[in-house]
């Protein structure tokens, strides 16, 4: 994949690029494959290393939620997420029982599941807590889990 050095490129261009070396059709991004969503999350990494997140945005908009994986970076432990987008991360999945599917996805028990449910405000950051205290938890396999779990929006907010 070339260089995105050149800060002047538009993000669409750099889409087209893609589109164009991969051969891909013109609604590639509607539904994507599988071995496309791997090309797009590529890209974004990429782009990303390249401090070029006006390409990650554009992707997200134009790219089904789940797809293009976390602005924040793939390796970073869930326990250092900043503030404010933990935060809204956690009471997006707090506020239903999305947070159990996922606290069992990553191992939490169904007893420690039914705890929590009884006592904490905000069971999915004591999960992540509790998750990132046990084992190493980064941001780009928390974002898989989240999309895995049907959650590609929420993902998204990371």
């Amino acid at each position: 994949m070339q260089s995105m050095h050149c800060q002047t490129s538009d993000p669409k261009d750099i889409v087209v690029q893609l589109q164009e070396s991969l051969q891909l059709g013109s609604g590639f991004l509607e539904n994507p494959e599988p071995k496309t969503k791997q090309w797009i999350r590529c890209l974004a990494i990429k782009a990303k290393s390249e401090h070029r997140t006006d390409v990650v945005e554009y992707l997200r908009q134009i790219a089904p939620a789940g797809t293009t994986g976390p602005l924040l970076s793939e390796d970073l432990d869930v326990r250092r997420i900043p503030f404010p987008q933990r935060k809204n991360l956690t009471f997006s999945l707090s506020g239903g029982d999305e947070w159990k599917l996922l606290a069992e996805r990553l191992g939490l028990s169904q007893i420690d599941i039914r705890f929590l449910d009884a006592r904490v405000r905000n069971p999915c950051d004591v999960v992540l807590g509790t998750v990132g205290n046990h084992r190493y938890l980064s941001v780009g396999e928390f974002y898989d889990t989240l999309v895995d779990c049907e959650l590609p929006a929420i993902a998204d907010l990371m």
